[in-house]
Order: structure tokens, then C-alpha cells, then sequence
């Protein structure tokens, strides 16, 4: 079973940025952001010692304008999220246009190894950027 210092020294061997968050009511939560530069950081977090699961996520903030210019791309981003085969909830849930969208995805502690952990931050981190290039361009 992974351990929580086991996955900080995964990401720490690989060069990558590893901040510790102290805010919010986690047992456990990291950031991971790239060697160099400010680039986006994923987060991962268990929420109690007993947790069996770490959650990896992002959260987004939308761009509300061109999002109402562009309608249809609120369901283009919900078809490349369900094709990437992560969740994601777009907040608040009962607006037209969203504020912002949580992308996440979830690995059990039991069996977990560095190749799989590094595997789904690096999928949860390549679903922001297809969310961000898509509205951007």
C-alpha cells in the first residue's frame, strides 16, 4: 500500500514541484506543478488517514464571456472530458454558463505505484489543459 510520503517522493525524484497545502480539511493534500515556471499545479489529497483513496484534481475558473459567445462549447468540453475518461463537475451545477470545473479522478492507495499515480496526475493535468487550450485556442 502507498504510503503519503511515498507519493511526495515520487514527484520530488522527478524534479516537480511539490508544495504542501495547509488550508482546507484534509488529512493530506499536495500540489504538484512542473520544475520550472508557473504551470499548473494538480493537487492531491486524502481526506482522512483512513482514506483509502487519494483524489487527484484541478480546479478551473471559466471564462464566463466566452463561454456565452460560444454556447455549444460548454458541450464540446463535456465530450473531451468523458473521451479522456475523467469526472468532472462544472460548479455551480444549476447555471447556464458555470463558473468553474473540477476535473478529478481517483487512485486506491492498495497496489498503487509510482507509474499509475504519475500516469493519472498527468492525465488530470492534460484534461485542464484540453479545457483551457479549447477556450483559449
Amino acid at each position: 500500500m502507498a504510503s503519503d510520503a511515498e507519493v511526495v517522493d515520487w514527484f520530488v525524484e522527478l524534479g516537480m514541484k511539490v508544495e504542501k497545502v495547509t488550508s482546507g480539511n484534509y488529512y493530506f493534500h499536495i500540489t504538484i506543478g512542473p520544475p520550472v515556471g508557473e504551470g499548473l499545479k494538480v493537487s492531491v489529497l486524502r481526506k482522512t488517514p483512513t482514506s483509502k483513496y487519494y483524489v487527484i484534481a484541478v480546479n478551473l475558473d471559466l471564462p464566463e464571456d466566452k463561454l456565452k459567445e460560444r454556447p455549444e462549447l460548454l458541450k464540446e468540453l463535456k465530450l473531451d472530458l468523458l473521451r479522456m475518461n475523467v469526472e468532472f463537475v462544472f460548479m455551480p451545477p444549476d447555471r447556464e454558463v458555470p463558473r468553474t470545473v473540477q476535473i478529478a479522478k481517483l487512485a486506491f492507495l492498495d497496489g498503487l505505484t509510482s507509474n499509475e499515480m504519475l500516469n493519472l496526475v498527468t492525465l488530470v493535468k492534460n484534461a485542464a489543459y484540453l479545457v483551457l487550450t479549447r477556450i483559449y485556442g
